[in-house]
């Protein structure tokens, strides 16, 4: 049996008073129009005859011409709209409702608020279709839905133009605030000072490619990352797409320096409680989904979102993620991968690690690898904020000591590049860097 729920027709949200308050300013006052064209469109407006007024101021806003009662009668007239708004008549009474104009960018406000509603509940009209046609991908009709309501959100917030004395203002107090902790980075740290000398710690919004050979230790150094930014109260959200659950826990045992990852994997070693119960206290989430779609992604890190305030989002690995399209190539796919992966680390307002495979042209052990050799698509350099590789000394180091892994800060959109060393120590898979580990910061 089908239930079918009716309602009473309402009306769609709108405020014909307040539209009427914001034309007639715009009639009274040639420099109104100048405080609400970057706040109202044409379509916020409701009532038809008043879309075709505004659209006509705009026309003359455009080519620069005087805005007034007659100028704005001439250009309807000339539209062959004159007649359709109810003449030079409704012309005048909309001058006659309004004695002064100080009010208009408060009205203007509310002719946007009823236009967001409006197309809100047109969003969620669509939402309610796309789900009555039963569509068969219910991961991609989650993400247009939260795409929908998301864009309406940004769209509220960032309505307006913002005047560059704004950005200034914002600009000065970062500046000032870097004066007054001279020694505070000014993103995510690392946790490894030889990375956060090139980066000054990774930015929110930003893009992280971290990639090399297999076997190098991108997942190992990737983790460290985030148990470091977890450790500084960051919240972390970890897709792993090539490792379950149970080994990335492993995996951040080990990095608590305590525990071998070997040993606790066969069984042989005893689970140090201690170190287990400061994990538990960090603020991480992992999803072990294998083959994960960028789509499903971004929609559980929304999700995530209102758990937990994360910071970062580590994906290990972008060569094993899917699209769910119907892209020609393999390359066209990962292009579509990064752009999702860049837009959503700046719709979050959060850093994503993305971790890559070099290409086998990236060469033997001791060479650095260049950006080119980033495995199956150009757009990872190209949409990428900082990219960092990995590879290995050329020298066998001595049995049993920790080995040497070069790395470099390859591209930094906004800093500087270079070289840098860490040691990587195999039975705990563990990155350390060669100065005193007190020195590092926590």
């Amino acid at each position: 049996m089908t239930l079918t729920v009716s309602s009473p027709e309402r009306a769609a949200p709108h405020d014909r008073e307040s539209e009427q308050y914001v034309l007639g300013s715009v009639l009274i006052d040639r420099d109104a129009i100048f405080k609400v064209a970057d706040v109202l469109r044409v379509e916020d407006f409701h009532v038809a005859r008043h879309q075709r007024i505004y659209a006509a101021t705009l026309a003359l806003l455009e080519r620069r011409e005087r805005i007034d009662p007659l100028t704005i009668q001439m250009e309807l007239s000339r539209r062959e709209e004159l007649d359709r708004i109810g003449g030079a008549a409704y012309l005048r009474e909309l001058v006659e409702l309004v004695p002064v104009s100080v009010e208009i960018e408060r009205y203007a406000r509310r002719v946007a608020d009823r236009s967001l509603l409006r197309r809100l509940a047109l969003a969620a009209r669509d939402i309610a279709s796309d789900a009555y046609d039963e569509p068969t991908d219910i991961p991609l009709t989650l993400d247009r839905a939260e795409q929908r309501i998301f864009a309406l959100r940004d769209e509220a917030v960032n309505a307006q133009l913002r005047h560059i004395k704004a950005a200034l203002e914002a600009n000065y107090q970062q500046i000032s605030d870097r004066l007054d902790h001279p020694y505070e980075l000014s993103g995510i740290s690392s946790g490894f000072r030889e990375i956060d000398l090139y980066t000054e710690g990774f930015t929110r919004g930003d893009l992280v490619v971290l990639a090399s050979r297999p076997s190098v230790g991108k997942t190992s150094l990737s983790l460290a990352l985030a148990y470091n930014a977890a450790r500084q109260g960051t919240g972390v959200l970890v897709f792993s797409l090539e490792m379950d659950v149970k080994q990335i826990v492993t995996r951040f045992l080990g990095l608590t320096g305590q525990a071998n990852i070997l040993t606790l994997r066969t069984g042989a070693d005893v689970l140090d409680t201690s170190a287990a119960d400061a994990l538990q206290k960090l603020p991480v989430l992992v999803d072990d989904t294998p083959g994960i779609s960028v789509m499903e992604l971004r929609t559980k890190a929304r999700r995530a979102m209102s758990h937990l305030p994360v910071g970062l989002i580590v994906v290990d690995y972008l060569q094993l993620m899917r699209t769910g399209g119907d892209e020609e190539n393999r390359v066209q796919e990962i292009a579509t991968i990064t752009r999702n992966l860049k837009s959503l680390a700046r719709e979050l307002n959060v850093v994503v690690l993305g971790l890559s495979q070099l290409s086998r042209a990236a060469g033997d052990a001791g060479h650095e690898p260049k950006l080119s050799t980033l495995r199956e698509s150009g757009s990872l350099e190209q949409d990428s904020d900082i990219v960092i590789m990995l590879w290995r000394d050329k020298e066998e180091p001595v049995p049993g000591a920790p080995k040497l892994i070069k790395g470099s800060v390859a591209k930094n959109r906004n800093g500087p590049t270079g070289i840098f060393e860490l040691l990587f120590e195999a039975e705990q898979a563990r990155f350390f860097s060669r100065a005193r580990e007190d020195d590092l910061p926590v």
